[in-house]
């Protein structure tokens, strides 16, 4: 909602510059603004407004299209619903259907074209990533058909209306837009998220472009449409540009609605939020880029608590699941409400009761994507894993205990996680084998409590709980 530390970012700044940039756009173009997925969830005001706040936002921006990201399913199919009713934008996601119906769900625009002020048509729609039902919470009703058969078919749609140019907007990895730009050759450009960081390359003539997270860029995609031989395809000149989101005033406007949303928190929980749990002796980061991608001094602090607060064998939690993105300074304050910013998803911590050989076979799951960053990746306690990362996927080729005793096969061991984990979030699927034997409070009541039972928190870099050879 706001800017970082950097000055990055920060919604009513990037209403400003929106609108700077719109103003410049010229009168026989045609403007279309669109976002890529996952918007209404991660953060402690996502959780309190169940997203509506960044629909008031996105109205207010004047978006022109979404694509559903996983995260717009974190508050289940209902809420989903109501937010899109409440929106002026159109939202895609071709393959996301009702089960019964075997269409679009509900408020979802299949393929669409646009006559361009040129006269040229602009074909457009929209997918999300299959794995959603594994991530996020969409429930019995939707299913998540093939992304390249689903994109085909919108295609051929397009094509036979007309559709000079063709844009997709995906909720995909960025392997997952190289591989549909090479099965379906007709899509001229995939405006893509889901993945954090940005990314402009071209995979064949077709342009994939993502302008990452948290409002710290403006990608802006220039195509110029000509026709000089009518049995010929449309002839594209393209260029790009990504203007950063920093140290921009923001919008009056915008600002007032952000500071309605900002206050309704703060009144909630300023005492709880101020209450300090304990300081820093060490710097500690929440980096998506670290959590997702290898150990992380921060997933080894939630795993420890996790463990030591259910007097566990073992914690595991996701990277994916610490949201913050940020580096804290030695000697800062860790207080409640930083807790709750860090760890915005409401859920339950569980003790499982498994056996070694599942808990491989899960953790194997967990780094299924390396090194492509993942959400699923694991942070360990009471563990020391070594993982061979040039096998395909990677494997665990050792797991020990804390004091370096190669675990047995048969052994059964008591984990802390959550209850998204146990579940199969992930595409984690071998936890189902442990059996739940308890169920917790909130990870961030654990969390604070273990935080204020040790006061100096310190934690280095990196321990070496997984170490990543090859």
């Amino acid at each position: 909602m706001y800017p970082d530390t950097q000055g990055r970012g920060g919604i009513a700044e990037f209403a400003a510059l929106l609108e700077r940039e719109r103003a410049a756009i010229s009168p026989v173009a045609t403007l279309l603004v669109t976002l890529n997925g996952d918007f209404m969830s991660g953060s402690q005001i996502g959780a309190r407004t169940k997203g509506a706040h960044m629909i008031e936002l996105m109205n207010h921006l004047d978006i022109d299209y979404v694509v559903l990201g996983n995260h717009e399913f974190d508050f289940g199919l209902p809420v989903l619903n109501e937010r899109m009713k409440e929106s002026k934008f159109k939202w895609l996601g071709s393959n996301v259907l009702d089960r019964t119906t075997k269409e679009p769900i509900n408020g979802l625009v299949d393929t669409e074209v646009i006559e361009l002020a040129t006269g040229f048509k602009l074909g457009i729609f929209g997918v999300c990533c299959q794995e959603t039902p594994q991530i996020s919470n969409p429930g019995n009703e939707v299913v998540f058909d093939d992304i390249f058969k689903t994109s085909k078919r919108c295609v051929n749609q397009l094509l036979a209306d007309g559709a000079d140019f063709i844009v997709a907007l995906t909720h995909l990895t960025i392997e997952q837009d190289k591989e549909l730009a090479r099965q379906v050759k007709s899509i001229n450009v995939i405006l893509g998220g889901h993945d954090h960081e940005p990314f402009t390359l071209f995979e064949g003539n077709t342009m994939i472009h993502k302008s990452g997270q948290n409002a710290f860029w403006l990608g802006k995609l220039e195509f110029v449409l000509s026709k000089t031989d009518p049995s010929k395809p449309v002839e594209v000149s393209s260029q790009w540009s990504m203007i950063a989101n920093q140290s921009i005033s923001p919008q009056p406007a915008c600002e007032r609605i952000v500071s309605k949303y900002m206050k309704l928190l703060e009144d909630e929980h300023a005492e709880a939020s101020s209450r300090v749990l304990g300081i820093l002796g060490l710097p500690l980061s929440t980096k998506s880029s670290l959590l997702r991608t290898g150990e992380c001094n921060m997933g080894n602090l939630v795993a420890d608590a996790i463990r030591g607060e259910l007097n566990a064998d073992i914690g595991v939690i996701n990277g994916g699941f610490i949201r913050g993105n940020k580096i804290y300074d030695a000697r800062t304050n860790i207080t409640l409400g930083m807790v709750r910013e860090e760890m915005p998803f409401p859920l339950k911590i569980v003790l499982i009761r498994i056996k070694a050989k599942h808990l491989r076979n899960a953790l194997n799951q967990h780094l299924s994507k390396y090194p492509n960053p993942s959400g699923s990746f694991p942070h360990v306690s009471g563990l020391q894993l070594t993982v061979d990362v040039k096998a395909q996927p990677s494997q665990i080729t050792s797991v020990k205990n804390e004091i370096g005793v190669e675990l047995e096969s048969e052994t059964e061991m008591f984990v802390a996680t959550t209850q998204f984990i146990f579940n199969g979030g992930d595409g984690c699927s071998a936890w189902q084998n442990g059996e739940i034997v308890r169920v917790g409070d909130e990870i961030t009541i654990h969390v604070a409590d273990y935080l204020m039972k040790k006061r100096l928190i310190m934690y280095p870099e990196n321990e070496g709980r997984v170490k990543l050879v090859g």
